[in-house]
């Protein structure tokens, strides 16, 4: 048999869903197993590490599938895809393979197709994660020549050795032939199979458009809500008295999510203020009238007034300064990323954030405001014609 006969090829994605399922394994107890092969040169794995494989890869795939697909395409005959499937286990132990799919042929080739989790073992950070080249050299140490091509060879002949080709007689000889109206009665499936899969896209993108539609109007409501909700916890953060307190110098420990989160708006605080100071010259009013929330605009002014242009030209090297005081933790053993800083520091940016907070939401209602003035000549003119 001849190799060029076959093809195969490796893909960034999950399989698509085919007619015949041939097996089927657990995601997270295969992943489970190739992290002990891959461990095991420096122990055993305990309970708590497997939980936390068990957790960090179920809220990775909970995100997005991140598995890869191996598609094999054969000239009709028969696979051993059992003697295959535990082939793939023996020579790729680093790959987790999940499910095995086939169809009946079509245009002359069996296609059949595998899903499999590439893991490669990190020495810094989470010791596990996925990619397909740095697993392959992990297994293959010393490949030479392009690995993901080795890989690709090798795999394709693990197929041919479990596979027997069928014996097709006198494939060419007449139209008539039976291989030659298989064939044309396949081609006339598949005109008809592409035009239903075209008139059911149609419908799919009308009703996607209009679904696309309605959530649009809720996420507004939602922005609007949550806008204003940002503004009165602005607002409520500056209404309480401020102490002195004797532990500022003492040192906290906060997720890495929330520090970024902190230190982002913080150093955009200065742009959101220039901000702001448009929109106030642009709108004459302040109260949202008829059946929207009314807040005052002399409590925001006067908490913006406890702050003067060269605070606010100031806040970025004070974010330097907190950076270089702030310890990252970015890749803790079998934890999450945190981060060590001083509690004077952590009030700072919860100051500047609640700050950042309260223009944005301000900022928010004042762009609704000028958006209604400009739209109402607009509106009577159409009213009137």
């Amino acid at each position: 048999m001849k190799q060029s006969q076959n093809q195969l090829a490796l893909y960034p994605t999950p399989a698509p869903i085919m007619q015949e399922e041939l097996v089927e394994q657990s995601l997270l107890e295969e992943i489970e197993r190739a992290c002990e092969y891959l461990y095991a040169p420096h122990g055993t794995l305990n309970d708590d590490q497997r939980q936390k494989i068990y957790q960090h890869f179920e809220q990775l795939f909970r995100l997005m599938n991140s598995s890869y697909h191996l598609e094999l395409l054969l000239v009709p005959g028969t696979l051993n895809w059992k003697a295959f499937w535990q082939a793939l286990h023996q020579f790729f132990p680093q790959f987790t393979w999940l499910k095995a799919q086939t169809e009946e042929p079509k245009y002359g080739r069996q296609v059949y197709r595998f899903d499999f989790v590439p893991l490669v073992f990190r020495e810094e950070g989470f010791p596990f994660a996925i990619h397909l080249e740095d697993s392959l050299k992990q297994q293959f140490p010393t490949a030479t020549e392009n690995t993901l091509e080795r890989a690709e060879q090798l795999l394709l002949e693990l197929a041919e050795q479990h596979f027997s080709e069928g014996i097709v007689q006198e494939e060419k000889k007449t139209e008539d032939s039976p291989l030659i109206n298989q064939t044309n009665e396949q081609l006339q499936e598949s005109v008809l199979l592409t035009d239903r899969v075209q008139k059911e896209n149609v419908r799919q993108e009308s009703q996607s458009k209009a679904r696309l539609r309605a959530v649009n109007q809720k996420l507004e409501l939602v922005i609007e809500k949550l806008e204003l909700s940002m503004l009165y916890s602005g607002i409520q953060y500056f209404d309480q008295k401020s102490t002195e307190e004797s532990d500022w110098d003492r040192r906290i420990k906060i997720s890495l999510r929330e520090y970024t989160y902190l230190l982002q708006k913080a150093r955009f605080l200065e742009q959101m203020w220039h901000l702001n100071g448009e929109l106030v010259n642009k709108s004459e009013k302040m109260t949202v009238t008829g059946n929207k929330l009314v807040y005052e605009r002399d409590q925001v002014k006067q908490i913006k007034a406890n702050l003067s242009a060269r605070d606010i030209h100031f806040v970025l090297y004070e974010c330097q300064v907190i950076e270089s005081r702030a310890k990252v933790h970015a890749r803790p053993w079998f934890r999450k990323p945190f981060v060590k800083l001083m509690k004077m520091d952590y009030d700072n940016l919860l100051s500047k954030a609640a700050y950042f907070d309260l223009l944005q939401g301000e900022n928010s209602l004042m762009e609704q405001i000028v958006r209604e003035q400009q739209d109402a000549p607009v509106k009577e003119a159409q009213e009137v014609g």
